[in-house]
């Protein structure tokens, strides 16, 4: 990859280079994916987007209100045979992520007796080729493993897809220059620690030397002190010591920059959720879950379950939609909980019954006994 990089990174040599240019031309300066997903802030934003997505449980809606739990769409409970329905959306969410477009496959002998899908596979986004299927540029045509599919056969889900196009744009790919730019920033990173430009010593010596002798100088300290060894300066020579900053050698304000630019690309706010500290950040563990709810607002609903949810409502009857719940996203603490349940219960909107569901708590049944507090049994001595 570095090398890769390498090649792509060196400038335009001249006309007068004649190896170079044949190098140089015959190098892919086009930067994709895997070369974004190669910077640490891109590859932690994606999985943060990808596992909340995941994370989320698809609920169909009829009349304003959710049908219950046993009368759920299959292909809402176990879509993909093989996979979890958790792992199902990771693989649509990392498409849109990666490619702007995801394609649900809808085979005919996985359809129920009401004719709808119990069953939507998640297809390659490499794999299927898609065309314009007349000259208006309304129908699209879709080709997967060598066969064309039936328009009932597939459902593309895409995001931020301009007017007139084929296919939806990927924040990846519509930010590509900025994102070079960070990969630049590392790339550079990479090659002060491997090339070492600052040397850990400087010579001096208060007569002038030429290049044999500076050359000689060198060499015979450089063999001298392979082992660390205490040094023993005649006169006229001085040593000093490169002093570079940590934060020079670490490059951290760049690196600061870079993770803050990804953080725009990729709608991730507060940019401290990409595990980098930001300075001026007051991000806490007691205001983590609002920053989350905060990003599933600004970012995860609008950009990604919008464009999912619309998807799957095509999978179900006409009288149903399909909406995620963000109940556990919006889950509050242990201490915010007991203060909701407060207020519910002295209002009068609440009751323990309905707590007790919620916390999983059955009061016929005694309180478990921690077992270091358990009472030991006749006989056994501890």
């Amino acid at each position: 990859m570095l090398d890769a990089l390498r090649g792509w990174w060196r400038a335009e040599p001249s006309e007068s280079d004649l190896e170079g240019r044949v190098a140089w031309e015959g190098t892919e300066r086009r930067l994709g994916i895997s070369d974004y997903l190669s910077i640490p802030a891109v590859a932690r934003g994606r999985q943060l987007i990808t596992s909340i997505v995941s994370m989320l449980e698809p609920v169909a809606w009829r009349d304003g209100y959710p049908i219950a739990t046993a009368d759920q769409p299959r292909v809402l409970i176990s879509p993909q045979r093989g996979i979890s329905r958790k792992e199902w959306l990771e693989q649509i969410a990392s498409s849109l992520v990666d490619h702007g477009n995801a394609y649900l496959w809808l085979p005919a002998p996985g359809r129920g007796a009401s004719g709808y899908p119990d069953v939507a596979h998640v297809l390659p986004f490499d794999d299927v080729n898609v065309q314009w299927a007349d000259g208006s540029m309304f129908d699209r045509s879709y080709r997967w493993a060598g066969e064309l599919l039936a328009p009932s056969e597939i459902v593309h889900i895409a995001i931020d897809r301009p007017a007139g196009e084929l296919l939806g744009r990927s924040p990846l790919e519509t930010a590509g220059d900025a994102l070079g730019r960070v990969l630049l920033a590392d790339l550079f990173a990479a090659e002060w620690f491997e090339t070492g430009a600052v040397p850990s010593v400087t010579l001096t010596y208060d007569q002038t030397l030429n290049e044999s002798q500076a050359d000689a100088a060198r060499e015979k300290w450089m063999n001298n002190h392979r082992t660390r060894s205490p040094a023993v300066l005649s006169k006229g020579w001085g040593i000093k010591e490169s002093q570079i900053s940590p934060e020079s050698t670490q490059l951290l304000q760049t690196r600061k920059w870079g993770v803050q630019e990804v953080a725009r690309v990729l709608g991730i706010f507060p940019a401290e959720l990409l595990l980098a500290e930001i300075e001026g950040s007051s991000l806490t563990y007691q205001n983590i879950a609002e920053a989350r709810l905060t990003f599933l607002s600004i970012t995860i609903q609008p950009v990604y379950l919008d464009a999912i949810e619309a998807a799957l409502s095509m999978l179900v009857p006409g009288t149903q939609t399909v909406r995620f719940s963000t109940a556990e996203l919006e889950r509050l603490g242990t201490a915010q909980r007991y203060g909701t349940y407060e207020v519910g219960l002295r209002a009068g909107f609440l009751e323990a019954e309905q707590i007790d569901r919620w916390e999983g708590w059955d009061r016929s049944r005694p309180a478990p006994i921690p077992p270091q507090y358990a009472p030991t049994p006749a006989g056994v001595t501890s």
